[in-house]
């Protein structure tokens, strides 16, 4: 999903019909030992993104098959489709950028529902809100610090993709932080004040020297990237080429 868009198709790198690319210059390394440090993949994503929930589904998929999966760690980096966006009904912002009625705004949504239901996902995406996500990626850069960011991404796409939870609601943001481990008046502070929100921009900066027009944005090992609700075996195949 590019920014300012919400239900593209998926975004491809290459004409060849590869989706990988090295972060780095140079021929790629070969170890001969086996792995012994950390993979890390950092995923850019925003939590209206419906692709990226999909798009983190599918490398769970991929990692299933992957023998040093065990070694893998993930994480979440920020990126606001629409920064400085007041909250406003999805179906009038696709209904504007795409053109068309209520009924193709619907048959996009049953699209997105689709492949999200091909992956074990339960969508319910007619009557959700789009808009600025900050206060929710603020949240999640200070569940980083806490240990508890996958919970609290996890909660929050449940919340928005699944149960019709408004991000946009501090009250919300609040109850579904907790629900995932963070301590109340904690991420009650967080919410009254700016913090993390320079970490938030750092993200995005560091999205766009990548070169990242969209997400879901996959970086993996420092070497690899990928762009895009892939197929699980574009991911598997990412991952080797990060550990070969």
């Amino acid at each position: 999903m590019r920014r300012g868009h919400a239900l593209p198709s998926r975004h491809v790198v290459f004409p060849s019909g590869t989706q990988t690319w090295p972060v780095s210059r140079g021929p790629p390394r070969r170890n001969i030992q086996p792995m012994t440090t950390p993979l890390t993949i950092q995923l850019w994503s925003d939590l209206i993104c419906p692709f990226c929930w999909i798009g983190e589904r599918r490398l769970e998929q991929a990692l299933a098959s992957f023998p040093h999966r065990d070694r893998v760690q993930i994480v979440y980096r920020s990126f606001r489709l629409m920064p400085g966006v007041q909250p406003h009904p999805v179906e009038a912002m696709l209904a504007q950028r795409y053109g068309g009625g209520a009924a193709q705004v619907a048959q996009m949504h049953a699209q997105v529902v689709q492949m999200a239901a091909e992956v074990g996902l339960t969508y319910a995406l007619s009557g959700t809100l789009t808009g600025d996500t900050l206060d929710g990626h603020r949240l999640s850069q200070f569940a980083r610090t806490q240990g508890l960011q996958k919970p609290l991404v996890q909660r929050f796409y449940r919340g928005y993709f699944t149960e019709h939870e408004s991000l946009f609601d501090r009250d919300t943001l609040l109850r579904l932080a907790v629900e995932a481990g963070l301590e109340r008046n904690a991420a009650a502070a967080i919410l009254a004040s700016n913090d993390h929100a320079a970490d938030v921009e750092a993200d995005e900066r560091a999205a766009r020297s990548l070169r990242a027009g969209g997400v879901p944005f996959f970086v993996i090992g420092e070497r690899v990237k990928v762009s895009g609700a892939q197929p699980a075996e574009q991911f598997l195949a990412a991952l080797n080429a990060a550990f070969a």
